[in-house]
């Protein structure tokens, strides 16, 4: 009783001093919100592993939106002139068996707005149009079957994974003067061959950068390219997005704070997951007894992420529990190990796979399960969440609507489905992949996404997670690109101190941490309007609870109520003794 007294007292002088220390407010945030332009996606819609084709073209699609609002078209459903109506186009015929139409290579020739063309046989399309390589300047060569792990880029070396097995057409410039080389793949001996280069308005990408993507892969650089290319006039941005992970109601309060305190100590923006109820349906930790708790039932731990929010931090909602009924999804079905939207397994190397939704996977149980999380936010004490991250990066398309509805942002890395573009998905969601995003972007379904870039730091030997020097690396790396987001997160229970090490080393390379609304305000609303982006709206809510005066009161009323508990039991303690010695007489 004394010691949560102690915390509460804590908690009421925090309540005063934080707003000292500067809320962050997303009124000074909101910049002036850029032009939106309109690019047309065209996916590979005949051939050899045209559905992969048409995902990697969603994922390319999805990049396109940190500038513009993306159409996807089949290449074959192409019409002369069709690329009139949009800013830029990109074509991504990144498979085999593909008909391009005459119309698309001359309006991708002579149309007006850049062009990005993503194909490995650039020999099949010269050959198709006499005269193109003269006018371009390059030539395409027979493909080689030699291995080139990397590609150079702006002096920076980014890798391309061996498993990349491919056929790699060569290339050849034969106008210099004509042809800016982008970038180089480069193989063990030094050899170097041209991977993305540009003519005029034409920019050619050698493959697909969406095979293997990791966070030192090319993937990175196409990634720089293109938005370079939608938005040649853009600022530079050198950015980081501090994330503290995983908090759920049996996360140890006192922990929290000391974390929080070296937060404080750095002085820089953060967020914060958290998911609002544990379950442990088995009893795996309690000796075969069911648990189960939720926020509300935790004063001191919701009493600290109450002050995690007026030291500026941005509470996110993730997930419900953590963890999906009584199954091992994949460990045990405890909350915080286990996935919670999407069915996952363990692999022979003990890492997470992903086996598909749920056999009863539908909008409404995701919807309940949302506004659950909402209402025990609410009974903790907590202010409403605007951002979402889900548990292990995965959920189910009808998960991801459902969250759509809710959030007008997410920071995370997201699945995609086979059929999205085309629409002749079926409802199996067999074919989906992951993708992370090197900066902001509204993806095809108008979601926005806040980029995570560097992964998390985990103790030498896990599996889960990166070193501090891998991390490190990345951002420097990283920093030839002109929007450059060193974007991590770091699990509470871990060792405050390397926190601290990772952020000093990052703002020492000139990363500037900022919160994710200021982040988010580089996406514009989904429609053209006067006012701010639904982000900013919801954040402006978000800090406008915070600094309330039912905010404040929560905590106040509370360390009332046990300071009256706490006199009533010493008062009983001091008056029992007198009425015993009494009755003894």
């Amino acid at each position: 009783m004394i010691m949560r007294l102690t915390i509460l007292l804590t908690a009421f002088w925090g309540a005063l001093v934080y707003p000292l220390h500067g809320e962050i407010s997303a009124d000074t945030e909101l910049a002036s919100m850029p032009q939106r332009s309109s690019v047309l996606v065209l996916y590979p819609d005949e051939g050899e592993d045209h559905a992969l084709g048409e995902l990697h073209a969603v994922n390319i699609a999805n990049l396109a939106g940190r500038h513009a609002e993306a159409a996807l078209a089949g290449i074959s459903q192409y019409q002369p002139n069709d690329r009139d109506a949009h800013d830029a186009l990109i074509v991504v015929n990144s498979t085999y068996g593909q008909t391009v139409p005459a119309a698309l290579l001359d309006d991708a020739m002579n149309g007006e707005g850049a062009t990005v063309w993503i194909q490995p046989d650039p020999a099949s399309l010269q050959a198709s149009a006499p005269g193109l390589a003269a006018r371009i300047g390059w030539l395409a060569e027979a493909a080689t079957t030699k291995t080139f792990p990397e590609v150079v880029y702006r002096g920076e070396h980014f890798t391309r994974s061996p498993d990349s097995t491919d056929l790699v057409a060569g290339i050849r410039v034969t106008d210099p003067e004509r042809v800016e080389v982008l970038a180089e793949m480069q193989a063990a001996d030094g050899e170097r061959m041209p991977w993305a280069l540009r003519s005029g308005a034409l920019t050619w990408v050698s493959e697909s950068p969406m095979p293997y993507a990791s966070e030192d892969d090319r993937y990175m650089v196409f990634a720089d390219i293109l938005s370079r290319t939608l938005a040649p006039d853009a600022p530079d941005v050198r950015q980081a997005l501090m994330r503290i992970e995983d908090i759920g109601p049996d996360a140890d309060p006192a922990q929290i704070r000391t974390l929080l305190a070296a937060i404080e100590a750095l002085n820089v923006p953060f967020a914060a997951t958290v998911y609002d109820t544990f379950v442990d349906p088995n009893g795996h930790f309690s000796n075969g007894r069911e648990r189960r708790f939720s926020l509300n039932e935790r004063p001191y731990l919701a009493s600290a992420l109450r002050d995690m929010a007026r030291a500026g931090g941005t509470l996110i909602m993730h997930g419900q529990t953590h963890q999906h009924g009584a199954m091992a999804n994949p460990n045990f079905g405890v909350s915080g190990g286990d996935y919670e939207f999407f069915r996952a397994g363990l692999d022979t190397g003990g890492r997470f796979e992903l086996l598909g939704p749920f056999d009863d996977d539908r909008g409404e149980m995701w919807d309940a399960r949302l506004d659950l999380a909402f209402a025990n936010w609410d009974a903790a004490g907590l202010p409403q969440p605007w951002l979402f991250t889900s548990p292990h990066y995965a959920a189910s398309q009808s998960a991801y609507r459902s969250m759509g509805t809710r959030f007008p942002a997410r920071l995370e890395r997201v699945l995609y489905f086979g059929g999205e573009a085309s629409g002749a998905n079926n409802g199996s969601n067999a074919l989906y992949g992951e993708q992370f995003f090197p900066y902001p972007v509204r993806d095809i379904r108008g979601d926005v996404i806040l980029p995570e870039t560097l992964g998390n730091w985990a103790p030498q030997g896990s599996v889960h997670g990166r070193s501090m020097e891998a991390m490190l690396e990345t951002a420097r790396r990283n920093l030839v690109l002109r929007d450059s987001y060193a974007s991590f997160f770091f699990h509470w229970y871990l060792d405050p101190a390397r926190l601290t090490e990772l952020t000093t080393s990052l703002q020492a390379m000139g990363y500037e941490f900022v919160s994710p609304q200021l982040a988010a305000a580089v996406i514009p609303a989904r429609l053209p309007q006067a006012d701010a982006s639904e982000t900013t709206r919801a954040s402006q809510a978000y800090w406008g609870e915070v600094g309330s005066l039912r905010f404040w009161l929560r905590d106040q009323i509370e360390l009332i109520i046990l300071a009256l508990v706490l006199l009533a039991h010493l008062l009983v303690f001091s008056i029992g003794p007198k009425h015993r010695r009494a009755a003894a007489h």
